[in-house]
């Protein structure tokens, strides 16, 4: 989109404008995440161009999310496959990609030594691997690092890196690089909200089971959960309540249903900010 301040009294103002107007949907949490400047964008003749290149994320709340009438709704792992690290097979995606990077280094004979040593440690520690502690914000890093170690990842289709069991591959989904990173900060400035937000008040219904809520924790996340372990954090973590029904469901004993305490998700927010302060928060 492009900014009228004409039109738009703020940035903000514009991107929902533009999203109603274009998709129909009303965002309901907006905020920037990622701001780049783009070349060559369109100055005449002889003169250079500059545009600024700014990223929001943006969420729709539940029920808007069937009134899209063009178009479909993607998974952002979809266009990261790096960043799911749920088992599939042998490897999680993150492990693949990672592995693929190390080798593409390992065989390259354009690197020297010293850069070789210190780019396959840059690897090691951005995707996980060798027991190196996995950063989940780390989402820029990550882009960065398959944008120029594996550029090949951006196409549509691509195999990304085959397991050793039989047909086990993984595969990323075309996007343009500058737009892939804005959904790298975007993924990445979610999943730093759930550090210290339950972020997912906002991306499941009014009502609403434990595994409705674990799922959209999973989709942010990337690794599968716990269930139990889930169950004990959440409850724990006092901001949610039974709503004394059950969802019926097919095959299966009916579900608990739940809604958040919004004074639980306030006394929550509080204190992490007093451990923040302290500097002894700690993650669940």
């Amino acid at each position: 989109m492009a900014f009228d301040p004409g039109a738009h009294k703020c940035l903000d103002r514009g991107v929902r404008d533009w999203l109603l107007e274009n998709t129909g949907l009303e965002l309901g949490r907006l905020e920037q995440v990622h701001t780049a400047r783009r070349s060559g964008a369109g100055g005449g003749i002889g003169e250079p161009c500059s545009a600024l290149s700014i990223g929001f994320l943006g969420l729709v709340p539940p029920q808007q999310r069937t009134s899209v009438t063009q178009g479909t709704w993607r998974r952002c792992l979809d266009f990261m496959p790096w960043e799911d690290r749920r088992r599939r097979g042998g490897l999680t995606g993150h492990e693949r990609v990672g592995q693929l990077l190390l080798d593409r280094l390992q065989s390259s004979t354009l690197v020297g030594e010293h850069a070789l040593e210190r780019q396959s440690r840059r690897v090691r520690t951005a995707f996980g691997l060798d027991s190196t502690a996995w950063e989940e914000t780390s989402t820029l890093e990550r882009c960065d690092l398959v944008h120029k170690l594996g550029p090949h990842l951006s196409e549509p289709n691509s195999v990304a890196y085959v397991d050793g069991l039989a047909g086990e591959t993984l595969t990323s989904v075309r996007m343009v690089p500058d737009h892939l990173q804005i959904l790298a900060a975007a993924l990445g400035r979610l999943r730093a909200r759930l550090r210290v937000r339950p972020i997912a008040v906002d991306l499941v219904p009014p009502v609403f089971t434990l595994l409705d809520l674990q799922r959209s924790s999973e989709a942010i996340l990337g690794p599968s959960l716990h269930k139990q372990n889930f169950r004990r954090y959440v409850e724990g973590a006092g901001v949610i309540e039974a709503t004394g029904t059950m969802r019926q469901q097919t095959g299966g004993r009916p579900a608990q249903l739940f809604r958040f305490r919004r004074e639980g998700v306030s006394e929550r927010r509080l204190a992490v900010r007093r451990h923040a302060a302290t500097g002894t928060l700690q993650r669940a």
